[in-house]
């Protein structure tokens, strides 16, 4: 794990993982940042009051503003006696209603968990029955409209974050459309696959 120092107002700690807005590279999705309690939650606070912030990364200097959006800090104190804190958007929480119904944000440590994710965040905000199978079928339509997926930067760490911001008429039309067209991402989980066992029908 590398460490990078971060700064504000005069106060210093050190930087782990930085996940930010790719259009600018300033505006933060995710912080975890460790150092005495005073000086992290001191960190956090200027952050959130937009009283700037700067940390260099493979030499390039940030200097981080807020998002326009919630954020949860949790903090844990470690067996050093220095602190551990991480800034997400609350949009991350499951079921979470703080931009309404049609905003999430994703965060994974691990590539696999992804569409895991995905899937389960958007299941949540619509009422339209998905299958989990269409999750790569989702993600692909949603890739393809304007607006409905944003791949944050990932400036320190392993980390990666998604902002999906979508549409549910347009969701519901869709998925309409693709089972229609009888589309293979989202058909196939309808297939028959199997015949008659104790008197039950096969779907699994």
């Amino acid at each position: 794990m590398t460490l990078y120092r971060i700064n504000a107002m005069g106060i210093q700690a050190y930087c782990s993982d930085l996940i930010v807005n790719p259009d600018d590279s300033e505006t933060v999705y995710f912080m975890s940042i460790a150092g005495y309690q005073a000086t992290v939650k001191g960190i956090i606070a200027n952050l959130l009051d937009n009283y700037g912030i700067s940390v260099e990364v493979d030499g390039n200097s940030h200097y981080l503003t807020r998002a326009n959006l919630g954020y949860k800090a949790q903090l844990k104190k470690l067996p050093s006696g220095l602190v551990h804190a991480v800034l997400f958007p609350r949009l991350a929480l499951p079921k979470s209603e703080e931009e309404g119904q049609d905003t999430f944000f994703i965060l994974a440590d691990n590539r696999d968990e992804v569409l895991t994710l995905f899937f389960r965040h958007l299941d949540e905000k619509t009422d339209i029955p998905l299958q989990p199978s269409w999750a790569n079928w989702l993600w692909k339509t949603f890739e393809q409209q304007e607006g409905w997926l944003l791949a944050a930067q990932t400036i320190a760490g392993s980390f990666e974050g998604y902002l999906f911001k979508f549409n549910h008429e347009n969701l519901h039309d869709l998925v309409s459309e693709a089972i229609r067209k009888r589309a293979p991402e989202v058909i196939d989980c309808m297939k028959w696959k199997g015949g008659k066992v104790s008197g039950k029908c096969n779907f699994s």
